[in-house]
């Protein structure tokens, strides 16, 4: 697999991304920019193999002006499509107006599979200048969730992080989304044990959500950073080693609570502020008995200036996997 960015980690499984159009240009792999996990081709590359399952076989993929944004797989669970790189209309329009696009865009990719926002269990976002408008983007994510009745249906598992792109788009999405096909298999939302619910601020998403089938089970944790408990305020800003220590308790709780530790995890990407964090980062995983390569590392901007540290993680129970 080819990475964006330089490596920062002997470990393969760490990469050092960066999040503005002039960084990932200077830096992309001309077939594989950082924020798509699907090549041109169609091909799943290896980003994406975490989400695929030893049982799943690939059904189509969808394109839209001749790019593959999505790939549909199938097992005897369920269909699963797992979209990246889906982009608004109208890359000139305003930021707002690109944001509503954005969803749009995507829904219209999961209704050729029969699906709506109803299925989507995880989202990524990857918004340009994040800290400029994130308060924006926010207000049109939740406009389209109340006009689809997202909130009484599902609220996926998200991640909004500070990302240039090469198209010059507001943002690019991605999501993963599942239509059960037999009794048992299903997804459940989870909240976080130490930290409020992130609408409680108004913030269109859930802490984690999980899906279960007869085989195992499978959870995606937020992008988490660091919150003062029963709050949305920053916890220890402008202290990074305490910011790494707050998130990851809370993100351990999380794992906990569904009866899942450190070792089940399969997945996770860090987002650091700054290179020089990274210092913070390893002493943690070093104090707690964690590899260094535990997860991917990317330099870009997390969506509120205060923070300074952000971690998405996915775990695994059984053979449940996407």
């Amino acid at each position: 697999m080819c990475y964006t960015g330089d490596m920062i980690s002997t470990d393969s499984n760490a990469v050092f991304l960066w999040g503005t159009p002039d960084e990932v240009r200077a830096r992309a792999c001309a077939d594989e920019p950082s924020f798509r996990l699907c090549r041109p081709e169609g091909d799943l590359p290896g980003a994406a193999l975490p989400f695929r399952s030893p049982h799943a076989r690939k059904v189509r993929a969808i394109t839209r002006g001749g790019r593959v944004v999505a790939n549909v797989l199938e097992d005897d669970d369920a269909r699963y499509l797992l979209a990246a790189g889906v982009q608004p209309a109208d890359l000139a329009a305003p930021r707002g107006e690109q944001a509503s696009s954005v969803f749009l865009e995507l829904e219209g990719v999961l209704a050729e599979e029969g699906m709506s926002f109803a299925h989507v269990v995880r989202t990524w976002l990857y918004i340009d200048r994040v800290c400029e408008w994130y308060n924006a983007f926010n207000a049109a994510r939740s406009a389209f969730f109340e006009t689809r009745r997202v909130f009484e249906t599902f609220l996926p598992a998200s991640t909004g992080i500070g990302c240039g792109n090469l198209d010059g788009a507001a943002l690019v999405a991605g999501a993963i989304a599942m239509k059960p096909k037999r009794a048992g298999v299903r997804a459940e939302i989870v909240e976080s044990p130490l930290q409020a619910p992130a609408m409680a601020y108004k913030s269109s998403f859930s802490r984690a959500a999980e899906i279960i089938g007869p085989d195992g089970r499978q959870l995606f944790i937020s992008g988490t950073a660091s919150i003062k408990p029963n709050s949305h305020d920053v916890a220890y800003v402008g202290d990074i080693e305490k910011q790494v220590d707050c998130t990851m308790t809370a993100v351990l709780a999380i794992l906990e609570s569904r009866g899942y530790g450190w070792k089940d995890t399969s997945r996770a990407i860090v987002y650091l502020k700054r290179p020089e964090f990274r210092a913070a980062w390893q002493a943690w995983l070093a104090r707690n008995g964690l590899p260094a390569g535990f997860a991917a590392e990317t330099v870009c901007d997390v969506c509120r200036d205060e923070w300074l540290f952000e971690i998405e993680l996915d775990a695994v129970h059984g053979t449940r996997r996407i």
